[in-house]
């Protein structure tokens, strides 16, 4: 009878009901445990996480709204969710308000055609984000605390290595790239692959974010600072990108950012809270449901100025293993002191600042860049239009020229007396040389750094830094080039064919005398620029000196009476000397500087010890063309003077006076 139809079905349901409970008691057991070690992982990477926090050290801002310092700091995202003074925009005709307030929820799953619109205007900043920024971080956190995201972040194809990644959101970025909001951050890479091992272990490198790429060095090398187990970074002030030191770095592509990037200064170190993330939200109801945003984190703009993307969409967060291998290992930091290069490395800062500028102009108005490009074409095409390039024998010296021959009779000496000048001007290398050691000694020896540092602070001409950094000897050495230019052009008027070295050895033999007028004319001028108020008169004296090399070298005077000669022969022509002298200055510093320039834009690698090697080339180049130019001005003040004619500028301005 128990073999029957019933029993076997009996037999059956009996056999479905223990399995059923066995499959339960294996749930029952395996679901808490897998909870235990999901726990026992996340528990892990927060101690990790908190182990290497970074120490954040941000340019210090000496008063609100100062462009020099650094007024925003890493913060909570918080500060622009369920904030009714940003919106959520979508793309559209007029970009259309999707929600007031947004929450984390409002923009999980949303994608490219979203983005984020703050009070303020991206291309005219103003104060208004800073003063947002201070009001918004006092609603959410009660002062202005420092906040970092931690995410500990795998590779697929890389499982034997772990990457602890900080990430820092900024509220602007205001740099040349202006936009609302950013993201940087910097990454640790284990040679492991869990948290628990990464625990017992040292990172094996670090990598620093900045701009489109970053940097990266070793966790034992000294060019990262460390208190600890916890690594030190720099955001640069305004574009956020991290750095290993306090520097200025030059950036000249994408991957290091076009322009220039400061970390120097004076700055305060902050001890950042650390918010770990996950590496995937699946709800709208998750606090980091903001992670799955796909939109722009700030107003949308058109190329570098559009809000960016959140972490989820960048390599690092996705790929961190082969975003990490990809980084620079080194950042172009610009020594500081070298008179020369640093001339150029300032000027391509601002002129990457005046061009990011135009863009903004493009954007914001093109009409009034279109007009202003219009004018100076036209004006350019004047000053063409009323110069003729009619060869002009540059001899004898002393004669009355106009100042277009000038120029003229100088530029066609040196084209046809090239080997002989450009001798002479490479006495201007050897100063490159020693304004390069004076500036490391300067660097090196903390009572002259002192000095220099009160210099910089109590002076608005920071004369006594100049002088340190070796301006005293390219001050110097022009005049020398001045004085053998001279000697070589009052040979060639007395009919002989010297050669260079000819004239170097007349300035040799003069040098006593160069040296006494010289440094008269320097202390004199030097301390009525230190004062400030003194500055016209030193201007004034300035001017008054110009001839001094050619009246030793020309004339056989000596120190003081060099001067006064000098005075002499610019007392009644001082603004057409000024206006000249002035134009020769703006010839040599201007060649350099183009030079210069098109050198950082176009060879992007070039290490700045050659660099500027080439700038100084460059300058003993030109130079002698200028000395050449300030003599024949020199013969026409002669000249000049005994003709008896004064320059009409200097009658009109005593007729008004």
């Amino acid at each position: 009878m128990n073999g029957g139809p019933v029993g076997g079905r009996a037999r059956q349901l009996w056999r479905v009901i223990v399995f059923v409970a066995l499959v339960g008691g294996v749930l029952a057991v395996a679901g808490p445990a897998a909870a235990q070690d999901d726990s026992a992982a996340r528990s892990a990477e927060r101690e990790l996480v908190d182990k290497h926090a970074p120490i954040v050290v941000l340019k210090a801002q000496d008063a609100a709204c100062d462009p020099e310092g650094e007024p925003y700091a890493p913060t909570s995202v918080d500060i622009v969710l369920d904030n009714p003074e940003v919106l959520l925009r979508q793309l559209g005709e007029q970009n259309p308000v999707v929600k007031q307030a947004p929450s984390a929820g409002d923009l999980f799953g949303l994608n490219e055609g979203f983005f984020l619109d703050f009070p303020g205007s991206t291309f005219e900043p103003g104060c208004i984000y800073e003063q947002d920024f201070d009001k918004y971080t006092d609603t959410v956190t009660g002062e202005r605390d420092v906040i970092v995201y931690a995410h500990v972040a795998r590779q697929a194809d890389r499982p034997d290595q772990l990457a602890v990644q900080y990430w820092f959101y900024w509220y602007y970025n205001d740099w040349n790239n202006k936009h609302e909001s950013d993201w940087e951050g910097i990454q640790l890479l284990f040679d492991v692959g869990t948290a628990e091992e990464a625990l017992t272990v040292d990172p094996v490198s670090t990598g620093y974010a900045q701009h489109e790429g970053g940097e990266r060095v070793d966790w034992e090398s000294d060019t990262l600072e460390r208190v600890g187990d916890r690594p030190v970074v720099y955001p640069s002030a305004g574009s956020h990108a991290s750095y290993y030191g306090s520097a200025l770095y030059i950036g000249r592509s994408a991957s290091e950012g076009f322009g220039c990037d400061n970390t120097d200064g004076p700055s305060h170190r902050t001890d950042p809270q650390v918010v770990l993330l996950p590496t995937s939200v699946d709800s709208a109801d998750s606090e980091f449901a903001w992670l799955e945003y796909g939109g722009r984190w700030g107003e949308r703009q058109g190329g570098p100025f559009n809000g960016p993307t959140g972490p989820l969409d960048k390599e690092r967060w996705t790929q961190p293993v082969d975003w990490h291998e990809g980084l620079r290992d080194a950042s172009v930091v610009v020594p500081a002191g070298d008179s020369q290069g640093d001339a150029v490395v300032n000027v391509f800062c601002g002129v990457v600042g005046w061009g990011s500028q135009q863009l903004i102009t493009l954007q914001v108005s093109p009409l009034s860049l279109v007009v202003a490009l219009i004018v100076a074409i036209l004006l350019v095409k004047w000053l063409i239009g009323r110069t003729t390039w009619t060869k002009v024998d540059p001899l004898p010296l002393v004669e009355r020229r106009s100042a277009g021959e000038i120029i003229r009779a100088a530029a066609d000496s040196y084209r046809h007396r090239a080997g002989a000048l450009i001798a002479i001007g490479l006495v201007y290398l050897p100063t490159a040389v020693v304004v390069g050691l004076i500036a490391a000694l300067v660097q090196r020896a903390p009572l002259l750094r002192g000095l220099a540092d009160l210099a910089g602070e109590f002076s608005q001409t920071s004369l006594v830094f100049a002088l340190l950094a070796g301006s005293f000897a390219n001050v110097f050495t022009y005049v020398l080039v001045n004085a053998m230019v001279s000697a070589y052009l009052d040979r060639l008027g007395r009919g002989e064919q010297p050669s260079g070295l000819d004239a170097v050895k007349d300035a040799w033999q003069r040098v006593p005398q160069l040296t006494g007028g010289f440094l008269r004319a320097f202390v004199i001028v030097s301390v009525l620029l230190f004062t400030v108020i003194g500055a016209p008169v030193a201007i004034w004296f300035l001017v008054r000196f110009q001839f001094m090399a050619q009246a030793v070298m020309v004339e056989g005077r000596a120190g003081s009476a060099a001067l006064r000669r000098s005075g002499q022969l610019v007392r009644n022509r001082w603004w057409h000397t000024a206006l000249m002298i002035a134009s020769f200055n703006v010839l040599v510093v201007g060649s350099g500087l183009v030079v210069g320039l098109l050198l950082l834009v176009l060879v992007p690698g070039i290490p700045l010890w050659l660099f500027s090697a080439m700038v100084a080339l460059v300058y003993a180049l030109i130079v002698p063309l200028a000395a050449v130019a300030q003599t024949l001005l020199f013969g026409d003040a002669v000249a000049a003077q005994r003709s008896g004619e004064t320059d009409p500028a200097d009658d009109l301005a005593a007729a008004t006076a």
